[in-house]
């Protein structure tokens, strides 16, 4: 069975488009292989999901059109001819570029390469994540992918960063965040304190629910933070931990849960997380 019933535009998800069809990954793995570890079920790839019809042609270097004809069984991706590496995308309309590759190398700024990783079929979200996390106000991450991961640049965009990528060779990407300045701060804000310790049982606060996990045994601290989402009466979560949770990021993605800080304090590991409005 192939995608031929309804007309195909850009902004369609790829995994809603491809359900029931059988063969449409394979036919997409024609066109780029890192498509067959992105959408393979058993991979559990957390942001397969939020790939859309026109981030997959730009994944594959291929006009949209021709994705379509792909995706519908009407052309087969051997033979297609592929463009040259002199590509690039940009940041978002207005944002300062400046040198920030040179940036962030002269601030020694965290670099990611997931290419290993998804080669062996790993999804990167959480590394990628948690590493943004500790990105300060005015800081960069660098990461190479095998793509321009559009998804996950949407993703970071709704947490205050802006991103420059280029195509340095084929399959070579290397994507430059920058978190911007938060507005409207007060310089005289004090840090965050530890919180002493309350027990496992959640309580509410001005900035929302809170759990503390700490002194808990694995698996039970991802077992509280997964049964408190999963009841659906929290909206943001302020996570006490005895240590950063890299294992939990992908579980919440999957239930369209994100990280948006990481505090490092004495005694604990204080995690925000908030649901995604998509």
């Amino acid at each position: 069975m192939s995608v031929t019933s309804f007309p195909l535009t850009t902004d369609m998800l790829l995994a809603d488009v491809i359900a029931g069809d059988g063969e449409a990954i394979g036919r997409l793995a024609g066109l780029n292989p890192v498509f067959a570890v992105l959408l393979e079920p058993e991979h559990k790839n957390a942001m397969a999901g939020q790939i859309r019809l026109g981030e997959a042609a730009r994944i594959a270097e291929v006009p949209f059109d021709i994705l379509c004809a792909v995706l519908q069984g009407r052309l087969s991706a051997a033979g297609i001819g592929r463009p040259d590496a002199s590509g690039h995308a940009g940041p978002a309309a207005g944002a300062p570029v400046g040198d920030w590759f040179e940036q962030a190398l002269s601030q020694s700024a965290p670099h990611l390469d997931v290419r290993p990783l998804l080669a062996s079929g790993q999804d990167p979200f959480a590394h990628v994540m948690s590493t943004a996390a500790r990105v300060p106000p005015g800081g960069f991450m660098v990461v190479d992918a095998p793509f321009d991961p559009a998804p996950l640049r949407r993703v970071l965009a709704g947490k205050g960063f802006t991103s420059l990528g280029r195509q340095l060779g084929a399959g070579h990407w290397r994507i430059c965040w920058r978190r911007e300045e938060p507005a409207g701060l007060d310089d005289a804000a004090q840090p965050p304190v530890p919180e002493p310790r309350r027990g496992p049982e959640p309580w509410q606060a001005a900035d929302g629910t809170h759990l503390d996990v700490r002194g808990l045994q694995p698996p039970e601290p991802m077992t509280r933070v997964l049964d408190l989402i999963d009841a659906g009466t929290a909206e943001c979560l302020v996570l006490h931990h005895d240590r950063e949770p890299v294992f939990l990021f992908p579980m919440l993605a999957e239930r369209g849960w994100s990280c948006l800080s990481v505090e490092h304090l004495e005694g604990e590991v204080r995690v925000t997380l908030a649901r995604e409005e998509w």
